[in-house]
């Protein structure tokens, strides 16, 4: 019986060993910590402890001012010694071909590639915006009502998680049709959870009063998607969800123009697909305000160009913000 106290002690202590080494994302300076990680190659897949994918700020009263919020983003949240595993997630849509042959720019797989925008940039555009989508909201939408911001695409969650902490009366809501992109988000959410930034939505906790911040795995746009088949939200919740949308963000400067104008000379812009802009159109509700970056959403749909910016964005040598009303 001592052997085998000892052999099973042994044994504990080895597989202890090698979970331990298996942590690949572990902050030991933060309380978070997940169940099972992976290197984030092609065939991986992500475990997460109580997907939680719904929470509040911890405590609304609290301020937290904007650089503040973007280091905790960036050191804790979505640390810079995870970059490359993010980077890797993005690369999900083109399975093995990332290591088979030379990826061209026109392939249509480069909309599902991930990037950083950076927080100035976004807050100068989602100002801008918002204050745009206070004037076209009625009466009965400010009312005992909260303001929703979606961000399409919202990869790791890091805009959605910042937007979360600095925008107190809005909801903020993360829709990545990537499976491993929105994993990480969704740990993400938990590791600032554990930090006690934010705490989990539930039946005791919550009210319409509270700030929320949701990430959901879905297809903004409806039918088959040709990468991602078997998102893990149901689509027809992702519908619902930009249904009730008042302002859209979307890092949208690798998303496919359109095909007969990928650019219009009148506003001097790129031209998004008409898959966004018309399937955006129908599911929007009319007055929504849409940021976009580097592409225009169509007229031709019902998008009226209200403004536009030029900020900064390192990893492009710069972007042009374009701020649009959907008027059906």
């Amino acid at each position: 019986a001592h052997h085998c106290r000892r052999a099973v002690g042994l044994s504990i202590a080895l597989l202890s060993l090698v979970i331990f080494s298996s942590y690949a994302f572990v902050q030991p300076q933060h309380k978070y910590h997940r169940t099972q990680t992976s290197s984030l190659c092609m065939s991986s897949t992500i475990t997460i402890t109580h997907q939680i994918h719904q929470a509040t700020l911890a405590n609304k009263d609290d301020i937290i001012d904007r650089p503040t919020a973007q280091q905790l983003v960036t050191n804790i949240l979505c640390p810079p010694n995870e970059e490359q595993s993010r980077t890797n997630a993005g690369t999900e849509a083109f399975g093995q071909d990332t290591h088979a042959k030379v990826i061209t720019k026109d392939d249509p797989r480069n909309e599902y590639t991930y990037g950083e925008f950076p927080f100035d940039s976004f807050d100068l555009l989602v100002d801008l915006a918002a204050g745009y989508a206070d004037e076209t909201m009625t009466q009965e939408e400010t009312d005992g009502k909260r303001k929703k911001m979606i961000d399409v695409g919202s990869g790791s969650g890091r805009l959605a998680l910042y937007a979360g902490l600095t925008r107190s009366d809005w909801d903020v809501t993360g829709i990545e049709i990537g499976h491993q992109l929105h994993s990480l988000a969704v740990g993400s959410l938990q590791r600032g959870i554990s930090e006690d930034l934010f705490k989990p939505i539930d039946d005791n906790n919550t009210s319409g009063e509270e700030a929320q911040i949701s990430f959901y795995n879905g297809n903004v746009l409806p039918g088959i998607d040709p990468y991602f088949q078997n998102t893990l939200c149901d689509n027809d919740t992702v519908q619902s969800i930009l249904s009730e949308a008042n302002l859209l963000f979307a890092y949208s400067t690798v998303f496919e123009t359109d095909s007969l104008q990928s650019f219009n000379p009148a506003l001097g812009a790129m031209v998004l697909s008409s898959k966004w802009s018309q399937t955006l159109a129908s599911t929007c509700q009319n007055g929504v305000v849409a940021v976009t970056t580097d592409r225009i959403l169509n007229p031709d749909h019902g998008w009226k160009l209200l403004d536009r910016m030029d900020v900064d964005n390192p990893s492009v040598w710069g972007s042009v913000g374009y701020i649009s009303v959907l008027q059906k």
